[in-house]
């Protein structure tokens, strides 16, 4: 099979240039093994390329305008060889369309509000008449590269100071999540295979050290079973079986997912997770 990799631009990889890298070059490694002829790309190559020759193409490309051009561009049938799909990664670049989307398929989450400069658009609770802290303000115009795309407000005059912090930076579109306190995880899936795998926050690379608002984990059971189910139930309705993301356990168990991602680095379980890709790109 004949399969073209569009790796991830420097921009899209804050902190994490080494372990994007290092997936991206171990899928080629696996799929080369697998007897495939594999060649790569970088995502600012990928708009106006000719993808015809190839019958898959995987790509960790996050550049939204690129992205938007893509799709544009390129007809059904070109779409359909993309493992992510265009659209399913230009939603995870927007938090607030993987909130609402999660919203429709009854996913657990916090709730939250979703705002266009200042004008509130959508609620997912009646009660919006005021903004409770602590909670989490988010920029929904793109991925974070940034710090400062994810901001934790502990009072009311933190949330009005990093609000207008956004909005000097010229943020169109965010979005405000309600705080859970519990063991914070990170896990990461390949939606279509039985691979699945998480670890908690505090044992893993952190790329703004956000991690550290929710303390040292506590470790309450739960059960993994039921979080791959819903992370796997995600992926499929997003179209990006390749995924990642972070979720909240409470001391009773209950989890809530707080942030989904296509393609991550999968930096705590990567030979294990490049052998589920590269069977899931090929299936």
């Amino acid at each position: 099979m004949s399969i073209l990799g569009i790796s991830r631009g420097i921009a899209y990889s804050p902190n994490m240039e080494g372990n994007d890298a290092a997936i991206f070059t171990t899928v080629l490694d696996e799929l080369k093994a697998m007897g495939h002829e594999v060649e790569s790309i970088n995502e600012s190559e990928m708009v106006g390329f000719d993808y015809a020759p190839y019958e898959r193409v995987f790509t960790m490309a996050r550049n939204t305008y690129s992205l938007v051009m893509l799709e544009k561009e390129t007809d059904m049938t070109t779409q359909q060889k993309f493992i992510n799909s265009i659209n399913g990664i230009l939603t995870c670049t927007n938090k607030a369309s993987v909130a609402t989307q999660m919203l429709e398929t009854g996913i657990p989450q916090p709730e939250f509000l979703i705002g266009k400069q200042r004008d509130l658009l959508f609620c997912s609770t009646e009660h919006k008449n005021d903004i409770v802290t602590p909670i989490w303000l988010k920029n929904c115009d793109g991925s974070a590269t940034v710090a400062e795309d994810t901001m934790y407000c502990l009072t009311k005059e933190a949330f009005n100071a990093a609000f207008k912090q956004m909005e000097e930076r010229g943020v169109n579109l965010w979005m405000v999540q309600e705080h859970k306190q519990g063991d914070l995880i990170k896990f990461y899936g390949v939606e279509g295979t039985d691979f699945f795998h998480w670890s908690y926050a505090s044992q893993g690379h952190s790329k703004f050290g956000l991690e550290a608002v929710n303390g040292k984990e506590k470790g309450y059971s739960f059960h993994a079973e039921r979080l791959k189910l819903y992370a796997d139930m995600t992926a499929k309705h997003l179209n990006v079986p390749i995924y990642g993301g972070d979720a909240i356990i409470d001391e009773e168990g209950k989890f809530w997912f707080i942030d989904f991602n296509d393609f991550p680095s999968f930096s705590s379980c990567r030979v294990e997770a490049a052998k589920a890709i590269a069977e899931r790109i090929v299936q």
